[in-house]
């Protein structure tokens, strides 16, 4: 689950007491039981946010003195990889810099196992980009995406061009549409809930779609999951993932309050369409055939390297830009966080273990 959702934290925005007296019993009994916590994604988690963490997890376990009071932390992830989307990089947190000091660098790609492929992203991802690299690259140019497979996943770099191009997408498929509605019961009409499960979704056969809850992790089928719909029945939708097929039914979601009481419920498809998706929901995520659309004017510096490492082989790849000249410039000019340099250059002055 999310970090947040793991905590009770919401959105982390009230304070440690806050937090602590309107905690659901489930959620406290949660970090009671808790003697590991892994982060994984941790570069997208603010300063901000874990040090609230810490001094939620000392309150709950009464603990002042040592890291999440007590809780041993292993976090998990690239900080040249997309930053939080507010706040300052975790590692400026004065609660980081005291205790997480232990540091495992691990060497070995398992997705990538072109060595001239994996090079070339290496490049992108410390912001040294060399001709070679991108001639590399240009390789893979598109000016539009127009005669590639529409089943090929797109990422692009904003919600609003993700939810373009997926009504467009849907639209497009010549067959008979079918809205699931979601039924909402809210009992403390005060409250705002933020459900998983979105109010409504319109469906056809040959939509691409993603999995927002999860349903049976053995089976493979989590939060994430993509697959596409091969059939419509009144109660669900069959998907096909990995070639095999699935029903997907309604599910309940509930919201508790601080006393584990429901005050809010939603029944419905746990879907999303997913035709294209957003660089930040792919973090993280293995890839097939992947469009990139490099014509946004959004452009921070880690965008480029996770958009083009989500695949395992370059010829999976298909960057898009209208403008050949202005893509070649684009990869040539990447460069990298200052921050993020400086952080590296101090571990790397320090003994990593290896592995």
């Amino acid at each position: 689950m999310t970090v947040h959702s793991f905590a009770g934290i919401e959105i982390g925005t009230k304070s440690v007491d806050n937090y602590y007296k309107h905690m659901q019993v489930d959620v406290l009994e949660r970090w009671r039981n808790t003697h590991v916590l892994i982060i994984d994604e941790i570069s997208m988690l603010n300063a901000e946010t874990f040090d609230l963490l810490h001094h939620l997890a000392c309150k709950i376990n009464q603990c002042n003195g040592e890291l999440f009071g007590g809780i041993q932390v292993i976090t998990c992830d690239d900080f040249r990889q997309l930053p939080p989307v507010k706040g300052k990089y975790v590692f400026k947190s004065a609660i980081w810099k005291k205790y997480m000091f232990n540091v495992i660098e691990l060497t070995e790609s398992f997705r990538q196992e072109n060595i001239e492929f994996f090079n070339a992203l290496n490049e992108i991802r410390i912001g040294k980009v060399f001709d070679k690299t991108v001639d590399l690259l240009m390789t893979r140019h598109n000016e539009a995406d127009h005669n590639i497979n529409s089943n090929f996943i797109r990422l692009f770099f904003t919600n609003m061009e993700v939810d373009f191009y997926n009504l467009r997408q849907l639209m497009s498929i010549p067959s008979d549409e079918r809205w699931f509605h979601s039924k909402d019961v809210i009992k403390n009409l005060k409250i705002n809930p933020l459900f998983q499960i979105p109010i409504s979704i319109n469906i056809k056969i040959g939509a691409v779609v993603m999995l927002v809850k999860n349903i049976n992790v053995e089976e493979g089928l989590c939060n994430g999951t993509i697959g596409i719909v091969t059939f419509i029945e009144t109660d669900g939708v069959w998907v096909n993932i990995n070639g095999k097929e699935f029903k997907i039914e309604n599910v309940r979601e509930d919201i508790l309050d601080c006393t584990h009481s429901i005050i809010a419920s939603r029944i419905g498809l746990p879907l999303q369409l997913a035709f294209s998706l957003t660089v930040h929901k792919a973090q993280g995520c293995t890839l097939n055939k992947t469009v990139l659309n490099f014509n946004s004017k959004i452009f921070i510096i880690s965008l480029p390297y996770v958009t083009l490492s989500r695949v395992k082989d370059l010829n999976d790849l298909y960057i898009i830009h209208n403008n050949k000249n202005e893509l070649r410039k684009i990869l040539k000019n990447i460069t990298s966080d200052k921050d993020v340099d400086f952080i590296y250059k101090n571990l790397n002055e320090k003994k990593f273990v290896t592995c």
